[in-house]
């Protein structure tokens, strides 16, 4: 009789333990979350906008050695300059008509500790594959995460070559913009219900 009741109590322990375990689905919040992309021109330097992104995202911020996985979508067609003209080039390079989306999918996340806290950034190496005008390719984005009143603020910033994604960098009065462009991102991640 012993017996059963400890088998049934471990029971119940794994139960409760792997119900803990399992990763959360966040969410980008609206309204709080922004991604962006430099360029080097010789007339100025630019940087498009947006905060029309969407994606989910699974994670368990107390065990990030569970795995890490998720999607970050970005209208390329809401990205801005602030110059309505430039704003044309760049959805033309990246053929938004054909290709509205760039997407970042996150396959594994490297953490410079095991959990998330609200006082100290965790630094992350963020491997995916990122996703621009059809063309997929791997990257690992240095990232850092923390808590923000009970939402995951992730952030991070890594730079690419347009032609890797079949681009040709802009042109412009014979001046041509830098193949090289640098990505960012920050995102406040709430948790999904």
């Amino acid at each position: 009789m012993s017996l059963r009741i400890g088998l049934f109590c471990l029971g119940l322990l794994l139960a409760a333990a792997s119900a803990q375990a399992e990763p959360r689905r966040w969410t980008p919040a609206a309204g709080k979350s922004q991604v962006w992309l430099s360029a080097s021109f010789p007339l100025g330097d630019f940087t498009g906008r947006t905060e029309d992104l969407g994606g989910e995202f699974h994670a368990d911020p107390a065990d990030l050695r569970q795995a890490v996985t998720g999607t970050l979508r970005v209208n390329a067609a809401a990205l801005r300059t602030g110059m309505d003209g430039r704003d044309r080039d760049m959805w033309k390079a990246l053929d938004v008509q054909a290709h509205p989306e760039i997407r970042f999918v996150v396959q594994a996340v490297e953490p410079s500790f095991n959990s998330i806290t609200e006082t100290a950034d965790v630094l992350l190496a963020i491997k995916g594959l990122m996703a621009i005008r059809g063309v997929e390719r791997a990257m690992t984005v240095p990232g850092r995460v923390r808590f923000r009143s009970d939402r995951l603020w992730v952030r991070g910033e890594s730079r690419l070559r347009m032609t890797d994604f079949g681009i040709t960098p802009p042109r412009r009065l014979f001046l041509t913009v830098r193949d090289e462009v640098g990505v960012a991102f920050d995102v406040t991640l709430e948790p999904a219900e």
